[in-house]
């Protein structure tokens, strides 16, 4: 057979489950209920405005408003209504009443409920556009939880077909609900389906693998199957068990394993990988970054961007920015309004209250008032967010979108543009990010 007798085969681009659902409900207006257009807080807007104005609508501290939100999470990803016997269930129900409101006023979605809202479109929508796939790979099909299994099962319903690639001894998202019994159980979910169970690492030097099948057939759930063996030429590999006194010892000790590694074992910095179960504040990673740095050691920190938005100066530029996208993104209004001196929580929950009773957005309801003199908020407030909502708009009307994106590159485009006290533009280390994306 001739290769231009093979069927012409169209494949997607991979991507999460999350992006998934993103694609699928954007392609089908209506088909769930979250507010429109699609908004998801970065982690600054989240910490900073969100999560504080949501705790004061409940009436709790920052710490009792994660449990209610952890406690909503778990029950979106396990489909089940497990309620954690220490919240008063009262404060649930006011809870769950406050997120309801507080999500339609600010207008955003939870990245954590993305599968669930696919899972209800599907549900109540048979004929969605965007699902009409042959085969569907699936990768660490271990860390699915129950919501992302149910999503599959009515993808295939739909007549798409599912490959499953994991390994359930691998489960690492039980934080997310992760249910590794997923894909052991796969054949009895997919009927006339087949298993094609692999036992022999080609990965991991034999003493690895040792100390792995150690651990995993400690686990007394897991099926009978071939023991997990290391390839035939496979090296005795290096595997260690270090314990340190303290934290700072500990970095000490990772600090003088990487200095070996490059200078002795002549192994690039760029092919070590420092992982840790938990950061907390930086309590585990910043003493081990301190003291690399200390001994002339290059090191790539994840945390420089997430750091650098978080600057006044960037920060507000970014939000300006996604003004430009959407004039009524209640969340970029919300930070720019705390970005600027003088302007008082008082003022802004007025604003918030209004949009409340009103049952409109906080950006709809904020300009609404600006337009009419802010009537009735408090005053010296008010002056200061009039006067910066209309140099934001001045800002607007003289950098406006092109209709089409640049041939150099969205991120040339923004770091051509002037800088003012309204956009002061973004710092060296993120036009050099904006910068990696140039065509060429």
């Amino acid at each position: 057979m001739s290769s231009s007798s093979y069927p012409t085969i169209t494949t997607e681009r991979p991507s999460t489950i999350h992006s998934f659902a993103i694609s699928v409900l954007l392609r089908n207006p209506g088909a769930a209920q979250f507010p429109l257009p699609l908004r998801m807080a970065d982690d600054w807007e989240d910490h900073e405005l969100l999560r504080p104005t949501l705790a004061d609508r409940v009436g709790v501290g920052i710490r009792d408003l994660d449990d209610l939100m952890h406690e909503m999470e778990a029950n979106w990803q396990s489909l089940v209504d497990e309620h954690d016997p220490e919240i008063d269930p009262a404060l649930r129900a006011r809870f769950l009443g406050a997120f309801a409101e507080h999500r339609t006023v600010y207008g955003y979605t939870l990245l954590s409920e993305l599968p669930n809202l696919l899972r209800q479109a599907l549900t109540d929508h048979p004929d969605l556009e965007g699902i009409n796939y042959d085969l569907l790979i699936v990768d660490e099909y271990q860390d699915l939880n129950a919501c992302d299994l149910e999503v599959l099962e009515l993808l295939a319903e739909h007549g798409c077909a599912i490959l499953a690639a994991g390994d359930d001894d691998q489960s690492i998202y039980s934080f997310r609900k992760a249910a590794p019994e997923g894909i052991r159980r796969f054949p009895d979910d997919y009927e006339e389906s087949d298993s094609y169970p692999l036992s022999v690492s080609k990965r991991c030097g034999r003493r690895i693998i040792e100390w792995a099948r150690f651990v995993i057939e400690g686990d007394p759930d897991r099926p009978e199957r071939p023991p997990l063996t290391p390839d035939d030429g496979a090296a005795d590999g290096e595997v260690a068990l270090l314990s340190f006194a303290n934290n700072d010892e500990e970095a000490q000790g990772v600090a003088r394993l990487v200095e070996r590694l490059i200078n002795e074992d002549e192994i690039e910095p760029g092919e070590i990988l420092v992982l840790h179960r938990g950061d907390f504040r930086g309590v585990f990673s910043r003493p081990i970054k301190a003291l690399l740095k200390a001994r002339g050691m290059a090191i790539s920190d994840p945390d420089v961007v997430k750091r650098s938005l978080d600057e006044p100066g960037n920060r507000r530029s970014l939000e300006v920015l996604r003004l430009a996208v959407d004039p009524n993104d209640s969340i970029a209004w919300a930070a720019l309004l705390k970005l600027t001196n003088g302007i008082g929580e008082t003022f802004v929950s007025h604003i918030y209250d209004l949009a409340r009773a009103a049952r409109h957005s906080f950006g709809t309801v904020l300009l609404a008032r600006h337009e009419a003199g802010f009537d009735g908020a408090p005053r010296a407030s008010a002056n200061r967010a009039a006067t910066m909502i209309r140099s934001v708009h001045e800002w607007l009307e003289n950098h406006p979108l092109p209709d089409d994106a640049p041939a150099d590159g969205w991120g040339d485009w923004i770091c051509g543009l002037p800088t003012d006290a309204v956009f002061p533009g973004f710092s060296d280390d993120l036009r050099e990010i904006l910068a990696v994306g140039r065509p060429g």
